[in-house]
């Protein structure tokens, strides 16, 4: 038995959004607690590591930041292990980085890929810490202690070749090039736009644009790669919609605008103009529940990764595109 297809549903569970006779667009494919959900083994590293030291977890504890890569290799951030996990499963592998080094990553929270590397975000260590996801070593360094104050989510950009980190305690967006060189910050700390109070997340749109979940002011802000303003959504409250801890946020290939929302279970999804669209999850810990979800990532296939932080899991759901005129 060989490694699950990401594309396969679980067999036993059946669940879609919106609700029957609704045409669905959403679907519940499966949960990954453990690489053995997806029968995935572990590799020969993490084998001959385990002989010399004992049986090692594979268990996700907690999870917050989560990209997969084009191939299929998953990448789940554990704050609560030190550690990021990889579920390889076109090489039908598991793994864990770093794998037997010690004080490497406190407290990882976000991960991104590009440019050949593996970007991780430390908001104990304030740095973001740079692997090559082939040989799984630190290469580099970026910013620290003298350029960060907790440093959070953050997103490589293919068209600008950019990493973009979220400074929550800064209220500001930290711009830096591939060789860990600052370029620019944007923002500040304020209600007006452009301006950020406790900002979370980031993603990459479609177009290239920039989408920030800034929490404490209640919305979701779109800037221009070069970090200039372009429109605003959200407002607090408690109703369909409302964004009370606005944390993960990514797109579909139809550029509509996923956030996930903390406090309320759920995860929003609108169109580029902050018009609700349907609402999936809801509290709890079955299939299509979340307690206290956080990180977000949508592939190029439409796949939906979720981290379900406090469930110990990321569920994974696909987009079901409708026909062009009912989007």
């Amino acid at each position: 038995m060989g490694p699950v297809p990401l594309d396969r549903p679980d067999p036993e569970i059946f669940l879609v959004w919106p609700d029957p006779p609704e045409p669905a667009r959403i679907r519940y494919l499966r949960s990954i607690s453990a690489p053995q959900d997806m029968g995935i083994e572990k590799s020969f590293f993490r084998k001959a590591w385990e002989f010399i030291v004992g049986e090692g977890d594979e268990r996700i504890w907690q999870t917050y930041g989560v990209q997969a890569d084009p191939e299929g290799r998953l990448y789940v951030a554990d704050p609560a292990r030190s550690l990021v996990h990889v579920f390889d499963f076109p090489g039908g592998r598991y793994r864990q980085i770093p794998d037997g080094q010690q004080d490497v990553l406190a407290f990882p929270i976000g991960v991104a890929l590009g440019d050949g590397r593996l970007f991780v975000s430390d908001a104990e260590k304030r740095r973001v810490m740079v692997f090559d996801p082939a040989s799984d070593r630190v290469i580099a360094t970026v910013g620290g202690a003298q350029e960060m104050a907790r440093p959070t989510g953050l997103v490589f950009h293919r068209g600008t070749g950019h990493l973009y980190v979220v400074d929550t305690h800064a209220h500001q967006i930290l711009q830096y090039r591939p060789d860990g060189t600052l370029v620019g910050r944007i923002g500040r700390r304020g209600d007006g736009p452009g301006e950020f109070n406790y900002p979370t997340n980031i993603a990459v749109a479609p177009d290239g644009r920039l989408l920030v979940s800034d929490a404490m002011n209640f919305r979701v802000q779109i800037l221009e790669a070069d970090g200039r303003f372009v429109s605003a959504f959200g407002r607090h409250g408690n109703a369909l919609g409302d964004l009370a801890r606005p944390k993960g946020l990514a797109a579909d290939s139809d550029g509509h605008i996923y956030v996930v929302e903390g406090l309320f279970d759920v995860v929003n999804i609108y169109d580029q103009g902050g018009r609700l669209l349907l609402t999936f999850g809801g509290a709890g810990n079955g299939p299509g529940r979340f307690w206290l979800a956080s990180g977000i990532f949508i592939d190029a296939s439409d796949r939906i990764y979720v981290a379900d932080s406090h469930n110990s899991r990321v569920q994974l759901f696909h987009y079901l595109k409708g026909p062009p005129n009912d989007r």
